[in-house]
């Protein structure tokens, strides 16, 4: 959901060159054909080789702009020792498997998203989103088709590949990875994925924060399914108050250009989702109400896609849950099927 910028906030990243923006850590600005038009993929660069975080989807135009900033940064396939994963989604994994095949290389990731990568992206992507389709239609979502599942097979795995499980090395909360000869501290941050993970360098405060906070907008914070931990955005409040006292110098996002201030960052973030947990409960207080129907609501004419109705009631329902659990609001099974949600 928009969030307003603080004054200092640099937008989106236009430009896909390559540039230096901290000790050795290049940003590779990627095109990716989603609203945000772009992602961020980063090149820790030490004495002996280099590491990537983060690896953009396989089509076209990312592999160009992926080609084009390796050549800028002066860097080789050769030398690359890693590949680090902040999360599970296709704009920051879709050319890991063939990257990793190419390179031999290790792949960390948290475990909870390194299950989803092999769930979501292999044999049973099928399944998984026939899972997704019923969980929405009870909150009031028609079933329509993914955009993954409707193209050709042999296309999205050209996208979106991801390694093997054997390639993966699992990396818990609060460790440590040392890359590119700097020591990086690894934080869970749950919320705009399950298993999401961003990265402290220790040395000066470089934190790459990958889709956890994002410099003009807020990341996605959804319930897609019952596979999912259930209360999405308790999550993601308690990890940006944890973050939010990190001895941040600057912040590396997922998206957008670098930007320093991650304690004010955070709040504004924190504010911005309490506000719309009032206004929800403002939309409910009338009458019991599924969530696609509040969604109708607070997004009116805007959503112009079926994959973006999905991920607003999936937001709203993060929201819903969130009340829920917190005692606010109440969930019932109406007669039509659908799960309906009134104020206590």
């Amino acid at each position: 959901m928009p969030q307003q910028p603080s004054d200092h906030k640099p937008g989106h990243a236009e430009s896909t060159a390559a540039r230096l923006v901290a000790p050795g850590i290049w940003q590779f600005v990627i095109p990716i054909p989603f609203p945000l038009r772009t992602v961020n993929v980063y090149a820790l660069v030490g004495p002996d080789g280099w590491v990537l975080v983060d690896t953009a989807l396989g089509t076209p135009e990312a592999r160009a702009a992926f080609n084009t900033s390796l050549q800028d940064a002066h860097l080789a396939l050769e030398d690359l020792q890693a590949i680090v994963l902040t999360h599970h989604h296709p704009d920051h994994v879709g050319l890991s498997g063939e990257l990793q095949a190419l390179t031999d290389v290790p792949v960390y990731m948290h475990p909870i998203d390194e299950a989803a990568v092999q769930i979501i992206w292999k044999n049973t992507m099928g399944q998984r989103f026939d899972t997704v389709s019923t969980f929405f239609a009870q909150h009031g979502l028609p079933q329509t088709d993914l955009w993954y599942t409707s193209e050709d097979p042999d296309k999205r795995r050209q996208v979106i590949s991801v390694p093997p499980h054997e390639a993966f090395r699992l990396v818990e909360d609060d460790t440590h990875l040392t890359l590119a000869g700097e020591r990086y501290r690894v934080l869970w941050v749950p919320g705009h994925s399950d298993g999401q993970i961003s990265l402290l360098r220790e040395s000066d405060g470089i934190y790459l924060s990958a889709d956890h906070v994002l410099p003009r907008i807020t990341p996605n914070i959804g319930l897609y399914s019952t596979q999912n931990r259930p209360n999405p955005l308790d999550d993601f409040i308690h990890s940006l108050r944890r973050v939010s006292t990190l001895p941040a110098s600057l912040v590396l996002p997922g998206h957008g250009n670098p930007f320093p201030g991650l304690t004010q960052r955070a709040q504004e973030i924190i504010d911005h989702h309490q506000e719309r947990l009032q206004l929800i409960l403002t939309l409910l207080a009338p009458r019991s109400q599924h969530a696609a129907a509040i969604t109708a609501q607070l997004f009116q004419d805007r959503l112009k896609s079926d994959e973006a109705r999905r991920m607003a009631v999936a937001e709203v329902l993060s929201h819903l849950e969130y009340l829920r659990y917190t005692n606010q609001v109440t969930q019932q099974l109406a007669n039509d099927g659908t799960i309906r949600y009134s104020v206590v």
